[in-house]
């Protein structure tokens, strides 16, 4: 589980990171960046109604959630960022989701300078 730390919560928080972050994006994934100048990197899910039932939206987000939690020394410090699950991640394997979740942070990365 990722930590209370490491995780976005509040209405207001998200709605700052839609509003001035930067978005990337690829065919199962979209993420909003912004630097928060805060030590720890928050992290945030968000799963539309479109994706699927509670159940399987859950789901996506529980395996989004492990996934940063085992990638967290990949994110850079001081940084929120919204990972947005598109319709198309329904069919896909943990192991083919992974790869395009650090492919997706490797392409903000190199447009942002800020992602290892």
């Amino acid at each position: 589980m990722l930590a209370g730390e490491n995780r976005l919560k509040r209405k207001k928080d998200f709605n700052r990171v839609y509003r001035y972050g930067k978005s990337y994006a690829n065919d199962i994934l979209v993420i909003y960046v912004f630097a928060n100048n805060l030590s720890p990197t928050r992290i945030g899910f968000s799963v539309s109604k479109k994706v699927g039932k509670a159940v399987l939206r859950n789901r996506i987000k529980r395996v989004l959630r492990e996934m940063c939690r085992e990638n967290l020394d990949q994110f850079p410090s001081g940084y929120d960022i919204i990972f947005i699950a598109r319709q198309k991640i329904k069919g896909i394997n943990q192991h083919l989701i992974e790869v395009k979740l650090l492919q997706l942070l490797e392409k903000a990365g190199k447009k942002s300078g800020a992602f290892k």
